[in-house]
């Protein structure tokens, strides 16, 4: 009978089956995404680079080479959180520029606490407890954003609508607007038991509701001091 045994010295067959793959490399965006969450729950100075790189699912020198030191990282991460949520409103506000004021004040809302949904380690960048330096500052840049484009609106609704277009009276409910929207997103995100989608309904109709009474010879009042 013929001996199958395995020759001596030669190394065992591995059995037949699925073949291991190595785990895909993170991409930028990955490792941004993994340094936003870190940064937002321990703080710039807490967040070390050795636990930026474990949660990151790579190396010290990776991130060293693919963003610089850990403040620039940091700059990073703030920037891409406040364009990425930048594009998504303003994308929103485009589609519903022709739409009556509540569908248009609905966009932006689930926009906005959709973007908290979906990105909480951006958003808790921007908006969370830790949000300073960097992260404030392109927090504010967005806000601004947020607050003319949603004044120019107002404004032009206002007009549209006989009571002419409002001055500071606008940029003052402009700021209300997204003040509340900014809370209302930020409560809904570290409740848990609240869904999303119906606390950005609620807000929505919250806002337009104060919206539309406004007693117009109050903002006239207001205008009048400019």
């Amino acid at each position: 009978m013929a001996d199958h045994s395995p020759e001596a010295g030669s190394a065992p067959q591995r059995p037949a089956g699925r073949r291991r793959h190595p785990a895909a490399r993170p991409t930028d965006d990955d490792m941004l995404d993994a340094a936003s969450a870190v940064f937002s729950e321990a703080g710039f100075h807490a967040a070390t680079m050795d636990v930026l790189a474990a949660r990151a699912r790579s190396t010290k020198p990776t991130l060293y080479a693919h963003f610089g030191s850990k403040e620039d990282l940091f700059g990073k991460c703030a920037d891409l959180a406040a364009d990425t949520l930048a594009s998504a409103l303003f994308e929103a506000y485009a589609a519903a520029a022709d739409l009556p004021l509540e569908q248009q004040v609905r966009a932006g809302v689930a926009s906005f606490f959709g973007y908290a949904d979906v990105h909480p380690g951006r958003f808790r960048l921007l908006f969370g407890a830790h949000a300073t330096g960097s992260a404030a500052e392109a927090r504010q840049r967005l806000m601004s954003a947020a607050t003319r484009e949603i004044t120019r609106r107002i404004r032009y609704f206002t007009k549209r609508h006989g009571r002419g277009a409002w001055g500071t009276s606008a940029e003052l409910c402009a700021s209300f607007v997204v003040g509340l929207v900014v809370e209302g997103a930020r409560y809904t995100l570290v409740a848990d038991s609240l869904d999303p989608a119906s606390a950005a309904e609620f807000t929505t109709q919250f806002a337009v509701a104060a919206l539309r009474h406004i007693d117009p010879h109050l903002a006239d009042a207001l205008d009048a001091r400019e």
